[in-house]
């Protein structure tokens, strides 16, 4: 089966493309596979496993990014969206370096960058950066980039305000994506201003505030 979004196709096993359609759906209830050769249901099995995956980060990202919206979002709406009780929400926003509880305070929110093999500052002028903590990691961006930048494979030095509230964070798009320093036990969001300096700007008309 051919499935065709966006203008790109991608060929699915039918018994793939069958559920996929019946879930968007919403259909009730589930049908089996058509399919009887062992080796066929266990290739349906892995590229099913590989999309769920895939769906559940998507899904976290997209809570995250609704969590960030602004200071008084309904988590109540949003936790039963997620089909999640209130705890398992604010263990999934946590994770994704958002507050469990609100009146604990904000996020520590990065704003600017040094790449430390030629000590150049990225996003903020030297004074700006004097009395705020900063970590150092590498940088990966793995498959999230929508272009190769400069700074792939370099070790950076972030530099962080700890505690934004989430209103003035202003997450928008970079809301879902954390930088963690497991040794400090460290979750920290960035602006958009940096995520777009990391992995390039992901809209598709860049000069459009709502280009995507």
């Amino acid at each position: 089966m051919r499935i065709s979004i966006g203008g790109e196709q991608v060929e699915v096993p039918d018994d793939l493309g069958a559920a996929l359609l019946a879930g968007l759906r919403g259909d009730q209830p589930v049908e089996p596979p058509q399919a009887v050769d062992f080796d066929d249901l266990v290739a349906l099995v892995a590229r099913t496993s590989r999309l769920t995956q895939h769906l559940a980060v998507f899904k976290e990202v997209a809570m995250a990014r609704a969590d960030s919206t602004g200071g008084y979002s309904n988590r109540r709406a949003l936790g039963v969206a997620a089909g999640m009780s209130a705890s398992q929400l604010g263990r999934v926003l946590e994770g994704h370096g958002l507050p469990r509880d609100r009146r604990s305070g904000g996020v520590d929110l990065v704003v600017a960058f040094r790449t430390t093999d030629d000590g150049a500052l990225h996003l903020a002028d030297e004074p700006d950066v004097t009395d705020l903590p900063e970590f150092t990691l590498p940088f990966g961006p793995a498959e999230r980039a929508a272009e190769p930048t400069e700074f792939a494979g370099r070790e950076l030095t972030f530099y962080y305000r700890p505690q934004v509230p989430i209103a003035r964070a202003d997450l928008g798009r970079s809301a879902g994506y954390t930088l963690r320093h497991a040794e400090r036990g460290l979750i920290a969001c960035a602006t958009e201003q940096v995520f777009d300096a990391l992995f390039g700007d992901p809209r598709i008309g860049p000069t459009r505030p709502n280009g995507r």
